[in-house]
C-alpha cells in the first residue's frame, strides 16, 4: 500500500470517529432537553391545571371552551367538573362568574345553557333568586321572565291552576287590583289597531276620538269606526235570514260619556259594585268604536238565550266576539254580558272563536307575544 492511500485512510477514519462523536453527542444533547408538552388550551390554563393537579385529568379529554375560560379566570372549581364539560361557552360579562353561582344555586348543564342562550339579559333576576324549574317554562310561549317572582307567588296562591294557566292570567294583571297598574296606549297605537286590548290593565288616551266613525243604519246617532260598521250591517243582515233579530243599543261611547255613566252607577250601587259591570272612563271598549251593546227584539238590553247562543257560534263569521262571555269574570274582570260585541275582523274574531279562550288570554298568548 502506497504512503499516499496509507494516509487517505487514515484521514477518512477519523473523518468517520468524528461523525459519530458528533452525532452520539448531538442525540445525549437532545435527550438532555425538556420535553414540550402539546395542549389545545392557552398557557396560561394549563398553567393553572398544574398548579390544581388537573393537568392530565383535563389535557386527556376533549378540549373544552369552558373550561378554558374557567382556568384562565382562576375560577374552576373541582367539584363541577364534569358539569363544566357539558356547558356551552357564552361570550357574556362575568361568564366564569355567573356558571359557578347557577351550579351553586343546583342548576344542571341544561338549564344553565337554556338561560344563558335564552334569558342572558334578566341573569340578574335568576341569579337573585333562590332555584326554579327554569326548564318548566321553556315551552310556555308567552312566558316573561320579568314576571316570574309574580307566577312563583300567583302559583303558590292558586294550587289548581297549571303553570301554563298562571303565567297568563298574571300577564294580564290578574294578580293585582283591576286599575292599580295599567298601560296606557297613545292614539295613534288606537287609531291603527283594531285588536287593541283595552281592559283594566290597559288604558285609551282620554281624548281619543276616532277618525273614522260612521252612523249605523239603525240610527243617525249610533256610531261605529266604518269597518266595524260594515260588518255590523253583514252581521244583522245574517241574523235576519236566520231568524235572530237582534239591535244595536249603545255603540261608540265618548270619555265624557262613559265618565257620566260610571259615576252615576257608582253613586247608585257605590263603586265596588259598579267595577264588576263597567269600566271606568279611559278603559271602555265602547271608546273605540269597535264595540256595540246589542239586545233582542223581544228585550230591552239583553239577548235571549237563544240569540246569546246564535251570536256566539256565528258573530266571528263577521269578525265579531262576545267580549265578556258566561263563566269567565275572573278572568274579564266584568261580569258576563251576552250583549257587549267587539270587533276585531274576521282573521283574529274567528282564531279567538276558535280557541275557546277570552280575548284576554288570547291576546296575551297569540298577540302581544308577536308584537
Amino acid at each position: 500500500m502506497n504512503k499516499k492511500l496509507k494516509i487517505f485512510l487514515i484521514i477518512l477514519l477519523i473523518l468517520i470517529i468524528l461523525t459519530v462523536i458528533i452525532i452520539t453527542t448531538l442525540k445525549l444533547l437532545k435527550n438532555d432537553e425538556p420535553i414540550k408538552e402539546t395542549s389545545l388550551y392557552s398557557d396560561k390554563a394549563v398553567n393553572v391545571m398544574k398548579q390544581i393537579n388537573l393537568y392530565d385529568e383535563i389535557n386527556n379529554k376533549n378540549y373544552s371552551r369552558t373550561i378554558e375560560v374557567l382556568l384562565e379566570d382562576n375560577k374552576l372549581e373541582k367539584l363541577y367538573l364534569e358539569e363544566y364539560y357539558q356547558i356551552e361557552y357564552t361570550n357574556i360579562n362575568n361568564f366564569s362568574t355567573t356558571i359557578n353561582k347557577l351550579l351553586d344555586k343546583k342548576y344542571n348543564s341544561e338549564e344553565i345553557n337554556y338561560i344563558i342562550n335564552n334569558k342572558k339579559e334578566y341573569l340578574n333576576i335568576i341569579l337573585n333568586m333562590n332555584y326554579i324549574d327554569i326548564l318548566a317554562f321553556k315551552d310556555i310561549p308567552n312566558f316573561n321572565i320579568k314576571n316570574l317572582d309574580r307566577y312563583l307567588n300567583y302559583q303558590e296562591e292558586y294550587k289548581e291552576y297549571d303553570l301554563k294557566t298562571v303565567v297568563t292570567y298574571v300577564n294580564i294583571g290578574l294578580d293585582k287590583e283591576g286599575y292599580s297598574e295599567y298601560t296606557e296606549y297613545t292614539k295613534k297605537e288606537a287609531q291603527n289597531d283594531i285588536t287593541i286590548l283595552v281592559n283594566k290593565y290597559h288604558k285609551l288616551p282620554d281624548d281619543y276620538v276616532p277618525s273614522d266613525l260612521v252612523s249605523l243604519s239603525y240610527s243617525s246617532s249610533y256610531y261605529l269606526r266604518k269597518e266595524a260598521a260594515e260588518a255590523f250591517e253583514k252581521l244583522t243582515n245574517a241574523g235576519i235570514l236566520d231568524g235572530v233579530i237582534f239591535y244595536p243599543f249603545s255603540p261608540y261611547r265618548s270619555y265624557d260619556l262613559q265618565d257620566r255613566l260610571y259615576t252615576g252607577y257608582v253613586a247608585r250601587d257605590g263603586q265596588k259594585a259598579a267595577d264588576t259591570y263597567s269600566a271606568r272612563p279611559g278603559f271602555s271598549e265602547h271608546q273605540l268604536g269597535l264595540a256595540v251593546d246589542v239586545r233582542s227584539s223581544t228585550l230591552p238590553d239583553n239577548l235571549t238565550p237563544e240569540h246569546y247562543e246564535w251570536m256566539l257560534n256565528n258573530s266571528y263569521k263577521y269578525g265579531f266576539i262576545v267580549r265578556y262571555p258566561k263563566g269567565c269574570q275572573h278572568i274579564t274582570q266584568f261580569m258576563e254580558e251576552p250583549w257587549h260585541l267587539r270587533y276585531l275582523g274576521v282573521e283574529v274574531a274567528t282564531k279567538v272563536h276558535d280557541s275557546g279562550l277570552t280575548y284576554d288570554e288570547y291576546y296575551d298568548i297569540y298577540i302581544k307575544t308577536q308584537e
